[in-house]
């Protein structure tokens, strides 16, 4: 059966439509580049915010109202459960399949439903549901259920950067988000099934592994140990060449000790950057949000990151609207981003997200307040990350190539990131000539822009 995979929404998804892929290979299926071309068409699911669910069930009835006779489509994913009523009721959706049971996608591939409308809901059962306000009810595990931890899993490769998923759901139930009512309390995948994950990639030729999870600092908590991520760093830059990047995603402030810090700085495997969403600064905003509200804390341990690491690049992502932010509090973020001058700043505008305790808190932030809100912080973020680029030039750093193009005169020019730009989100580097996708090229920068570098190889 040739298959087409569609994902929508975070690199998680990304890491899951991978394992959908290599599963499906693995059956003898074929994977095709074109929907057209496709037996069966497989949509990876977001259903993070409002939009993100628009989007999903706007691109269903896209390629549901186009499918021609004997094609099948299946709703994956995050959507696929959160949301299972209205993905399953468009018409043209042949079946469904729950965020965690991704592994289970050979075996409804080859059930082959004889009536192609009626959805086939495979419910989440991993982990113990979070609190009722948040989560369906917990059902027991299927006969012959497949753990999405330890289930071996051949992944295809065609870049130089993969994701790589140490654990999934999530234990904070934040006021805003709705993941723990699909995703569950977090659990780690365990570290051997990373180990030979990690060495497949590198075998496939995989330059740079991405940590992703919910909460990458969490990782071994559920099973009470200590230090988990430091120690899984440490087992993989032991089995790992030392021209292999390992970059650290969706990390929390209040797991990052003395230790970890200690492991980030000692192995050249681990690109000195790290992404920590904070989600904003203020003391009240946070509380509002359920998160730790102790910013002077998170300062500190920045600091100590520099120390450590002095050319570290820090990233982070931040909420504006969040209701109730005054004024006041809003100033106060401004203030935190000028003081500690992160390199990488993404922004969210609130969204009311029906079923989360922030949906129902008095004081919603006029959506034209919040557009003005978002507007100022990324002009003061263009400018930090402008000054913060500028400290580069003429400086060397290694950067990994992911494509070439030319320039409009027809001069040779290859795209590439450096240790300071994670895929998807961040800026890119440009190196004049032609290099081989998957190589480090030394590179001396010779010009610098708001999110973006240049420069000649040498």
């Amino acid at each position: 059966m040739k298959y087409h995979i569609l994902t929508l929404g975070c690199p998680k998804n990304t890491v899951d439509s991978e394992g959908m892929d290599g599963l499906l290979s693995a059956a003898g299926h074929t994977a095709v580049a074109a929907l057209g071309d496709a037996d069966l068409i497989i949509v990876n699911t977001c259903s993070f915010i409002a939009a993100a669910r628009d989007e999903t069930l706007q691109t269903l009835q896209q390629i549901a109202a186009a499918k021609r006779p004997g094609q099948r489509l299946i709703a994956a994913g995050c959507m696929a459960q959160s949301h299972h009523a209205a993905v399953a009721a468009i018409p043209g959706v042949d079946q469904t399949l729950s965020t965690r049971e991704w592994m289970r996608v050979v075996e409804l591939v080859d059930a082959n439903p004889k009536q192609p409308q009626l959805a086939t809901y495979i419910p989440l059962t991993l982990t113990a549901s979070p609190p009722p306000t948040f989560s369906p009810p917990a059902s027991p595990p299927p006969v012959g259920y497949a753990d999405w931890r330890t289930t071996p899993i051949r992944r295809l490769r065609n870049g130089p950067s993969a994701y790589l998923k140490i654990s999934d759901g999530c234990n904070l139930h934040c006021a805003f988000c709705t993941i723990p009512s699909f995703k569950g309390t977090m659990a780690s995948k365990p570290m051997a099934a990373i180990l030979n994950e990690a060495q497949e990639l590198v075998a496939h030729g995989v330059r740079e592994i991405v940590l992703v999870a919910q909460h990458l600092t969490d990782y071994g908590c559920d099973r009470q140990e200590t230090d988990g991520l430091a120690r899984l760093l440490e087992a993989l830059c032991h089995i790992l060449p030392t021209t292999t990047w390992l970059r650290l995603m969706y990390a929390y402030p209040h797991g990052i000790n003395e230790r970890l810090i200690a492991v980030m700085a000692q192995y050249p495997q681990i690109v000195k950057y790290l992404d920590l969403p904070l989600q904003h600064a203020h003391p009240d905003t946070l509380r509002r949000m359920r998160r730790p509200p102790d910013s002077e804390r998170t300062q500190r341990i920045l600091s100590e990151l520099r120390i450590a690491m002095p050319d570290i690049a820090l990233r982070s992502t931040f909420i504006v609207g969040f209701p109730g932010e005054t004024t006041a509090e809003f100033k106060s973020l401004l203030a935190f981003l000028e003081a500690i001058q992160f390199d990488r700043v993404g922004a969210f505008r609130y969204s009311q997200e029906p079923g989360t305790p922030a949906a129902s808190l008095p004081h919603q932030v006029r959506p034209q307040v919040i557009e003005r809100r978002w507007h100022e912080l990324m002009q003061l973020q263009r400018d930090i990350s402008r000054q913060r680029n500028a400290r580069w030039l003429q400086r060397q750093l290694p950067v990994l190539i992911e494509g070439q193009g030319s320039t409009n005169d027809g001069q040779a020019l290859s795209l590439g990131r450096s240790f300071r730009d994670a895929p998807e989100v961040d800026g890119q580097v440009f190196v004049w000539g032609e290099h081989p996708v998957g190589s480090l090229v030394n590179v001396c920068v010779t010009h610098t822009s708001d999110y973006d570098l240049w420069g000649q190889p040498g």
